[in-house]
């Protein structure tokens, strides 16, 4: 049986946790990994849905990949990427996103994770799909990048700030190594009503998240990092049914799940995995920021 990740539960005393710290991210990804493939599709990620996608007798997961490189292309023509433009993806999971962009757009792309489950994933797929000349994958923190400055034409971090307990540190660094002028585009999920100690308690076990800032807190951490907002769009409409498509895969695998990790972890994900998702799409929301961290010349 696989090890066993920690199911999500409520606190039993209210208080503030302390900060999440980048070792508490990866030791929850490496924990998660075998989960997180299980229950969602090719990534980990949001996907950008359109009416009617979830109809029909498709596998929910394959409904689920296809929104979701739906919205890898949106974030493609959001940062302009053309063929031979090096991209950065900050937090690149399994190197479903990066290979995408890689193979529809004809860029370079250089991907990090904290995770060395999620980067041992993403280089395998990068080798099978015979990338690895133009997708190249190593350990980073997004606090912390191991890139030098003024290198990248692009850089994106999807999905991933949620877990750092600094974002506008994070947001510095994405600016950093970033040529001057380049797009940077970072999604953030956000608060849109306020959320209960248990909430903020199962948000952290479930996804090892910090607490989310409003929609304004965004715009203030943009502004502390010396960023320039060029766009921001609100997908929060546009990414609900991803909670759908994520509790559909899991009931679709849930006897390999139980087989995976025990029937005891099985039968609290049918609660918690439900509570989690009904969250996310009832009190929180999603917005994707084109940023500059200098006016174009």
């Amino acid at each position: 049986m696989t090890s066993t990740p920690t199911a999500p539960t409520a606190p039993t005393t209210p208080g503030t946790p302390p900060p999440l710290t980048s070792a508490d991210v990866a030791a929850w990804y490496e924990a998660s990994d075998e989960l997180c493939k299980l229950i969602s599709g090719d990534s980990f990620h949001y996907g950008l849905w359109q009416q009617g996608d979830l109809d029909g007798p498709r596998p929910a997961r394959e409904l689920a990949t296809r929104a979701q490189d739906r919205m890898t292309d949106f974030f493609c023509d959001l940062l302009g990427l053309e063929p031979g433009h090096h991209l950065l993806d900050v937090g690149c999971g399994h190197g479903s996103p990066a290979l995408h962009a890689a193979r529809q757009r004809g860029i370079e792309v250089t991907g990090c994770s904290i995770s060395h489950a999620q980067i041992t994933e993403a280089t395998r797929r990068a080798a099978a799909a015979e990338m690895t000349k133009r997708v190249r994958f190593a350990l980073g923190d997004a606090m912390d990048l191991p890139h030098d400055s003024d290198r990248f034409d692009a850089v994106w971090a999807l999905d991933s700030f949620p877990h750092l307990h600094d974002p506008v540190q994070g947001l510095r660094e994405t600016a950093r190594v970033a040529r001057p002028g380049a797009p940077i585009l970072v999604t953030f999920y956000t608060q849109r009503a306020p959320a209960t100690d248990a909430e903020l308690a199962m948000c952290r076990d479930a996804f090892a998240f910090c607490p989310l800032p409003t929609h304004a807190e965004v715009l203030d951490q943009v502004r502390a990092a010396g960023l320039t907002a060029e766009q921001v769009h609100d997908l929060t409409e546009h990414i609900a049914p991803t909670g759908i498509a994520y509790e559909r895969i899991y009931r679709e695998n849930r006897t390999v799940v139980a087989e995976k990790f025990g029937t005891d972890f099985a039968e609290g994900m049918d609660t918690t995995l439900t509570d989690t998702l009904t969250f996310l799409t009832d009190k929180t929301g999603y917005v994707a920021c084109l940023l500059r961290s200098s006016p174009l010349s």
